[in-house]
């Protein structure tokens, strides 16, 4: 019986750590280091947070932010991309992963452990656009097309 107990806790336990930051919530400031190990801050500042979970949606994001920046756009100050890399294998990542990313035209702040992102909304192979005010979030789109995302961007 203790088992079946302990069992459903553990479940229901899950599925409470499970939560996503939501609309009209404040996140925390922070700040994580980019492929070039400089700090990339996620602060009041920020008025944009681009995130992935893994590279089918870091591939979308890279895809719009090099046509954003093939279009001279102006005004991205304010724009932070954070990924979450923490289900790389730690080989890959060191030695093929982020030395590709050195070539990219932005920088990305990379969660290494997942820690620091696990409360940011995000979806399997999908981009999130987090607008925010304030670190207060304003809205949350997902994202499944380089082409949808750079529309909101502009």
């Amino acid at each position: 019986m203790r088992a079946l107990i302990f069992a459903i806790c553990t479940l229901f336990a899950g599925f409470a750590q499970a939560s996503f930051y939501a609309e009209g919530e404040l996140i925390s400031s922070f700040q994580l280091q980019d492929q070039f190990e400089n700090e990339v801050v996620v602060s009041s500042g920020t008025e944009v947070l681009l995130f992935s979970r893994n590279m089918k949606g870091g591939d979308i994001i890279k895809e719009a932010l090099e046509l954003l920046k093939d279009g001279n756009e102006q005004g991205q100050d304010h724009l932070v991309y954070v990924a979450d890399i923490s289900g790389m294998p730690s080989l890959i990542a060191r030695f093929v992963a982020i030395p590709q990313m050195k070539d990219l035209p932005f920088s990305m702040g990379l969660d290494r452990d997942g820690d620091v992102t696990k409360m940011l909304p995000g979806e399997k192979d999908k981009a999130t656009l987090i607008r925010l005010d304030k670190l207060k979030i304003v809205d949350v789109i997902i994202f499944d097309s380089s082409e949808a995302l750079l529309k909101a961007l502009r």
